[in-house]
């Protein structure tokens, strides 16, 4: 009787209580604040300075609980005008344990963002700070009513208010036959003219038929609105009176889905199948319109998508072998459409309403992948992928010919050997097809196929005082336009690459060792023939990358200083044989880097460099790059 009680309290709760669209958890739990971290960080790249900082602290002892998050984060751009960006999120939670059934407590949450630059919101700042009290019905359903102030302040509109809702949450709950679990949140935020709102509600209900066959069913809900300010077109300052348009921006998602697996007895193989319905609708609503000089952005628009998934998967696991086998597919349906405008001509909504169902599309998408891993032996290892996909992209609009169908193959196998315990190996193969086809003739000079081969190998090496990982790869990518004849502005080209890369460690002694990071890609571009596979090189680039650097530890101090060397150039090649040199690029100087773990939960680290660049005009340059980083785990 009581678990029928409960569930009917699950349902009257269901029907009035939801919560904000996006959110994973809920506001009003410790649980959100019960983790411990502080991290320092600044970084200077070129001419962009930035700084940012992560605290995850809390309090707990007896029936008090006091948590704070914040993230704090400011970026300057000293370019050909400075530009300072900053943002801040604070939340501060502290609760009080009146009973095991009863707690209170307040939670303030705080968020800033600037930007110095000219732009619609560049100015945003709001400050929620509010009461609550949680109410645990049963001990793992529990019932949270608040209420508080707001105050909130965008491009100089500023607004006051109140902040009310309730929270529920239903943990893993036993029904009998199945165990439901639920999160609802109902929240207004009354700050008016404006008001912002959110509804939530999600709940999971799973059975295990028998041990080897289970099923979950899931629902979700959520809508958020928002208000926000942007500045009035002329002929709306003049015809209300205003300076800042509001406008309202309100989301809807919601989804039905059921997952079932099944593992039969004693038996290497599992089997999944999952199915979701899916619908989102997305509003757009002007408070002040003006229909005296009417243009695309007068218009309000609706957004309407209905989503269909199926997938399955198959998986067979033994001792030295495991092969996982999927099928998916999806149908995906979006619909665009204005708002009307009261005393607006009909003409002119009409032609609006055309315009926006230009965007109207609807999609069908296939998948099927394949991967699998054999142990040949102990020290030999085969893995193996494929990959293909099939899209169907139509639009029902006379006007639209972005119809098309696509296909994608990937297929990847690669081998593994371990020769020794000092020495292993691989050999890696790789390659994609995709083809695109415009089914109507406006856009088939778009129609191509895209061909790429990757072959690589490499291998690490560690004995003693010596480690060492290289690796080697050639790669080949070949775009062919269907109708290149016909359109002189689509050319089929190819792109070709040597990479080679090196990590190499040397301790000399325990407190001093030599390291050594660096690579070579040397790339090559053309036009490109594929009826007779010909090409005629027109770009050629070299870069090269090398960092050695000393390291010395001293007291925990770990000191490092070394070179670091970086290079581009670019050359034209003349009648696909002669290069010549069009751009040059290089960095050069010394760097310096210390890592030190003052104790197991603390770690200091700055890596810097100052670099003298010169290009391919003589100009020259100078500049300095700083990295600082400081980790506090509690």
């Amino acid at each position: 009787m009581l678990k029928l009680r409960t569930f009917l309290l699950l349902v009257f709760i269901s029907a009035r209580v939801y919560s904000q669209i996006g959110t994973d958890s809920l506001s009003y739990s410790s649980n959100n604040f019960s983790s411990r971290l502080f991290v320092n960080r600044f970084d200077k790249q070129l001419n962009t300075y930035n700084f940012s900082t992560q605290l995850r602290q809390f309090y707990q002892q007896d029936k008090i609980f006091f948590g704070i998050n914040e993230n704090f984060n400011s970026t300057i751009i000293d370019a050909s005008g400075k530009n300072i960006k900053d943002g801040h999120h604070l939340q501060l939670f502290g609760q009080y344990d009146l009973s095991d059934e009863i707690k209170t407590g307040i939670f303030l949450n705080n968020n800033y963002y600037s930007d110095d630059r000219t732009l619609a919101i560049n100015k945003v700042s709001f400050v929620n700070a509010s009461l609550f009290m949680k109410y645990f019905l049963l001990q793992n359903i529990s019932f949270t009513p608040f209420g508080g102030i707001s105050n909130n302040n965008q491009i100089g509109e500023k607004d006051k208010g109140f902040v009310y809702g309730a929270e529920a949450n239903v943990d893993k709950y036993d029904l009998g036959d199945f165990e439901f679990s639920s999160m609802m949140k109902f929240q207004n935020e009354d700050i008016s003219p404006r008001k912002n709102t959110f509804r939530f509600i999600n709940f999971d209900a799973s059975s295990v038929l028998k041990e080897n066959f289970s099923n979950t069913i899931g629902a979700y809900f959520a809508s958020q609105r928002k208000d926000f300010y942007f500045a009035a077109d002329q002929a709306t300052i003049d015809q209300f009176g205003i300076a800042n348009n509001l406008q309202s921006r309100l989301e809807t998602n919601y989804f039905i889905q059921d997952r079932m697996k099944f593992t039969p007895d004693n038996s290497p193989f599992s089997f999944n199948i999952n199915g979701r319905l899916a619908w989102r609708d997305i509003e757009r609503d002007t408070r002040y319109v003006s229909i005296s000089s009417p243009s695309s952005t007068t218009f309000d628009t609706k957004i309407k998508e209905f989503k269909m998934e199926v997938s399955s998967d198959a998986e067979y696991k033994v001792d030295d072998l495991q092969l996982t086998f999927r099928l998916a597919y999806s149908e995906r349906e979006e619909k665009h459409q204005p708002r009307k405008i009261e005393g607006l001509s009909s003409i002119i909504f009409n032609d609006r309403e055309n315009t926006e169902a230009q965007k109207n599309n609807s999609s069908k998408l296939a998948v099927v992948s394949f991967s699998g891993v054999y142990n040949l032996s102990r020290a030999d290892r085969l893995l193996l992928s494929v990959f293909h996909r099939k899209l169907i992209y139509d639009t029902p609009s006379d006007l639209n010919f972005d119809d098309r169908d696509e296909l994608l193959s990937i297929g990847r196998i690669l081998y593994e050997r371990k020769f020794n315990p000092y020495l292993k190996a691989f050999v890696n193969f790789e390659g994609s097809f995709n083809k695109i086809v415009y089914i109507f003739a406006e856009r088939s000079s778009n129609n191509n196929i895209k061909r790429f081969i990757k072959l690589s190998s490499g291998g690490t090496f560690a004995s003693g005082k010596f480690a060492s990982s290289n690796s080697a790869e050639v790669s080949a990518n070949y775009t062919v336009f269907d109708y290149e004849e016909l359109n002189p502005n689509f050319r089929s080209y190819s792109f070709r690459q040597f990479v080679y890369r090196d990590s190499t460690t040397f301790a000399f002694t325990k407190y001093l060792k030599l390291f050594f990071t660096g690579y070579i890609k040397l790339s090559e571009q053309g036009d490109f023939k594929w009826s007779n596979f010909t090409n005629k090189p027109q770009r050629f680039l070299n870069e090269q990358y090398a960092e050695p650097k000393l390291f010395y530890n001293l007291f925990g101090f770990n000191f490092g200083i070394g070179i670091r060397y970086f290079s581009l150039s670019t050359f034209n090649i003349i009648d696909g044989t002669e290069k010549q040199k069009v751009s040059e690029y290089v960095s050069i100087g010394p760097l310096s880097e210390i890592n030190y773990d003052i104790t197991e939960k603390i770690l200091f680290k700055t890596y810097g460099w100052y670099e003298f660049i010169g290009t391919e005009n003589n100009a020259k340059r100078e500049l300095a790059n700083f990295n600082l980083v400081l980790t506090y785990k509690f």
